[in-house]
């Protein structure tokens, strides 16, 4: 134990820190400090003022975001029609799922603790920046709102992660970046590949996310507001709005699917094997994802990435669902946001 703690001093002052941090902040919560407004994310499109016959007119009407919407629509049913079909040609034995040759990859040099010790920086490194950035970035230096502070600081977070698991795979282990399953051969096929597996999976997706949202609403819970969601709607500045869309549908996935599948499934499926290892980093995905409305939708997501990085052998199919996925999801936030004009 000694010995343990010796090695892993750093790191355990960190997780100090870290607990520090959060009872000073419970110990200074005080009711009135918590919003009472009813945040976009948490309304139904009842609520929003979303109804069939506003629908109706925006797509009736000769805007070119009605048009765009339109034969996105479109786009998206056709790409739905796809996947059943390619559902049922599966369930009948005519769907071919498996490559002929799955490529063979050598166990990496880095275990579950590096992902313990890569949490723990990364987050330590969140709590710094936001301890000092509620001293330095604000009036009357600088002017900047709630929503920059966010959105710059889960940008910062981002870019440490990276680094840090760059900083393990190549310095520390002296390993390569292929290693990570960084590498361009066949980069096409790949992202041709991680495009038909989410237009199979699509269904699925859906069909989970209804009987989830079904069952939840049964049992009368109430999902957590989505911050990310609230920006989106709440934000008028173009520039930021760009940002925004820029980090979440590309910056964003590439950098989780480096640390999910590149660093952490690799982790688990050295100590528990491929299976296993598929459905731990796809649970722990959807866990610092999402709220129970979408765990399963988003679990099965990340058991299909990790599946694609496993028979590939580089992340370029997993980024390309991920990016996928996060741009459908941004489309239709900026398809209720035009309802709402």
């Amino acid at each position: 134990m000694l010995d343990f703690i010796r090695r892993e001093r750093i790191y355990i002052w960190m997780v100090i820190f870290i607990f520090g941090i959060n009872l000073l902040s419970i110990g200074h919560m005080r009711k009135k400090d918590l919003p009472d407004k009813k945040t976009i994310s948490l309304m139904t499109f009842k609520d929003m003022g979303v109804t069939e016959g506003k629908i109706r007119l925006f797509f009736e009407s000769k805007k070119p975001s009605a048009i765009f919407f339109r034969y996105s629509l479109f786009a998206g049913f056709l790409m739905l029609m796809a996947g059943i079909a390619m559902n049922i040609l599966f369930l009948f034995g005519r769907g071919k799922i498996l490559p002929n040759k799955i490529p063979e990859k050598k166990s990496v040099s880095w275990g579950i603790m590096d992902i313990a010790r890569v949490a723990i920086i990364v987050i330590f490194s969140g709590y710094i920046f936001g301890t000092v950035g509620s001293f330095i970035l604000k009036p009357p230096h600088f002017n900047m709102d709630v929503n920059l502070r966010m959105m710059f600081g889960t940008f910062f977070i981002d870019i440490i992660a990276g680094a840090v698991i760059l900083y393990f795979v190549l310095v520390k282990y002296r390993e390569k970046l292929s290693s990570l399953g960084i590498a361009f051969e066949s980069f096409y096929k790949n992202v041709l590949s991680g495009i038909a597996a989410y237009i199979f999976i699509m269904p699925i997706l859906i069909l989970v996310l209804i009987v989830s949202m079904l069952f939840l609403d049964a049992i009368g819970y109430k999902p957590p507001t989505q911050p990310v969601f609230d920006m989106f709607f709440e934000e008028k500045r173009s520039s930021v709005i760009l940002f925004l869309t820029i980090f979440v549908s590309i910056f964003g996935p590439i950098i989780e699917e480096i640390f999910f599948r590149g660093f952490l499934y690799n982790a688990v499926k050295k100590r528990f094997g491929a299976l296993l290892g598929m459905l731990l980093s796809g649970a722990l995905f959807s866990v610092l994802h999402t709220n129970i409305v979408g765990f399963l939708p988003i679990m099965i997501l990340g058991v299909l990435m990790a599946f694609l990085y496993e028979i590939t052998g580089s992340l370029i199919a997993s980024i390309s669902i991920h990016i996928l996925h996060n741009s459908i999801i941004v489309g239709f936030v900026f398809f209720i946001k035009e309802l709402l004009r």
